[in-house]
């Protein structure tokens, strides 16, 4: 069966070569090039070959909802994944496509505090998988408790009240004096960055966003595991907040300059004074931040306020993020809040 496969593909293959070479010189070619057409395996197959459509997400695909765990790599080639009783040993190959370079891009940024690089996890912290479509089994980082990001926030998108936050965090065996690393199933979802802003608001000084997110920690074949961590619970003790949301006071005052986060046709019907809009997908270049922002908010002034609004706090949280990575200081506000005020000032 495979030789006969094999034939009809030589076959083929010798009826392209041989309707090339009888091509009038001065023929006409269509603009998809000669040979093309809705049933043109030449023009098929070249876009097979030139597509990335398998591989975007590939890794993350093929181990959701399994046993599976990756082992841990630093360079591509052949990959080996094992059942996690040890029962079963399987080699896989490397995309090498996929395969992302572990490591720290702090360098890239003005002021990289808030970033994990993507490396190993030390002993000493905690990493909080903050995915909302996360169920039992499926794979996650070494050690990770998980606590959906939408617990954070109230369904308008508000943060909830500093005692409730206080107590879910305590509940999965956090401390306000944890090293913590938040990260979700993928960076651009801005599940990561919304907790990691409300993880500031709390005062928490120890916590980090990692950098690309679970789809990158894979790619870059770090450690996983698919059994649940339960830590005992804590005590969480908030501190001083590291972060405000910036009310209508300071927005109506014209003392900072504003960007839009929302979507281009929303910014487009209405706005709030001389808005910047910057959509949270540009900062992005295959699940990470760019590693050059600078085009992207070159018409922002560094030395002065930022305040990011939005409709939806996690886009909101992402553009925030990006800001305070580049050294600005960011606050991010309600777009909605901003329609009350001025409903009830009409």
């Amino acid at each position: 069966m495979i030789c006969i496969k094999c034939s009809l593909l030589l076959m083929v293959a010798i009826l392209i070569f041989s309707s090339a070479i009888n091509q009038p010189a001065d023929a006409a070619c269509p603009v998809g090039g000669c040979g093309a057409g809705d049933d043109s395996w030449l023009t098929s197959a070249q876009s097979f070959i030139s597509s990335d459509v398998p591989l975007v997400g590939a890794s993350a695909s093929a181990n959701a909802g399994s046993d599976f765990a990756y082992s841990r790599s630093f360079r591509a080639g052949p990959q080996v994944k094992s059942i996690t009783n040890n029962s079963t040993v399987s080699t896989i190959p490397a995309l090498a496509e996929a395969y992302v370079t572990p490591g720290s891009r702090e360098e890239l940024f003005v002021s990289p505090q808030m970033l994990k690089s993507l490396d190993s996890l030390s002993r000493d912290e905690v990493a909080l998988d903050v995915s909302a479509g996360r169920s039992p089994g499926q794979s996650r980082i070494r050690g990770a408790v998980n606590i959906p990001a939408g617990r954070f926030f109230h369904e308008n998108g508000t943060l909830r009240n500093i005692s409730d936050l206080a107590e879910l965090l305590g509940r999965a065996g956090i401390s306000g004096s944890d090293s913590v690393m938040v990260y979700s199933e993928s960076f651009k979802s801005g599940e990561a960055t919304a907790v990691l802003y409300a993880l500031r608001c709390l005062g928490h000084d120890g916590a980090r966003a990692l950098d690309g997110g679970l789809d990158n920690w894979m790619a870059a074949s770090l450690p996983l595991e698919s059994r649940e961590t339960v830590r005992s619970p804590t005590s969480y003790l908030p501190g001083r907040p590291l972060e405000s949301p910036a009310d209508y006071d300071l927005v109506r005052s014209g003392r900072v300059q504003m960007v839009d986060a929302r979507r281009i046709q929303e910014f487009g019907r209405e706005k709030i004074g001389n808005a910047t809009w910057i959509s949270p997908e540009s900062l992005l270049v295959e699940g990470r931040l760019k590693s050059n922002l600078n085009d992207t908010f070159a018409r922002l002034n560094t030395s002065q306020t930022t305040v990011v609004y939005s409709d939806d706090i996690f886009g909101a949280s992402l553009v925030w993020f990006a800001l305070e990575l580049m050294g600005y200081d960011a606050r991010i506000y309600r777009w909605q809040d901003w329609q009350e005020h001025e409903d009830r000032n009409r």
